[in-house]
């Protein structure tokens, strides 16, 4: 009944639902991007802000989950050189993220609200950031969730 309390290691190469759940994520970031960008192609401002904000709201929730995840992920490792080698992956990621993070927060708060018009200085940050999450997402779908999801 109490053995929640004494927690045992679980091999953190065992993550295949929360990869699953993570990988789906990017494809709704990759679609809300493209319907922002296209929308604000078309001069569709309103539609452009309405994706923006749906993009925010994934986004947020998804780094969010992932670093909770990563934490607790970090703490139930155990000193196997599997285990150690995952943790220094995700210590690793966390750290090269740190700066592309705080820039996608600030981002989304000044361009989400209301009053701030999407202008051309939008568009080129908007690009920035695309291929930043393009670049982020290349490499932990193709590194580091290959090793917690075996």
């Amino acid at each position: 009944m109490f053995d929640f309390l004494f927690h045992h290691h679980e091999d953190l190469a065992h993550n295949k639902s929360k990869v699953k759940q993570w990988t789906g994520e990017h494809k709704v970031l990759a679609e809300e991007a493209t319907a922002v960008v296209s929308f604000y192609e078309k001069g569709d401002f309103k539609k452009a802000k309405k994706h923006l904000v749906k993009l925010q709201s994934v986004a947020l929730k998804h780094l969010m989950d992932e670093d909770v995840t990563f934490s607790d992920l970090m703490h139930k490792s155990s000193e196997s050189e599997e285990d150690q080698e995952i943790v220094d992956s995700m210590k690793a990621f966390r750290k090269t993220f740190v700066d592309t993070k705080k820039a996608l927060i600030h981002f989304f708060i000044h361009y989400t609200s209301e009053d701030v018009v999407l202008d051309e200085k939008f568009k080129m940050q908007l690009d920035g950031i695309i291929n930043a999450l393009v670049q982020r997402i290349e490499y932990e779908e193709s590194n580091l969730y290959t090793k917690i999801s075996k």
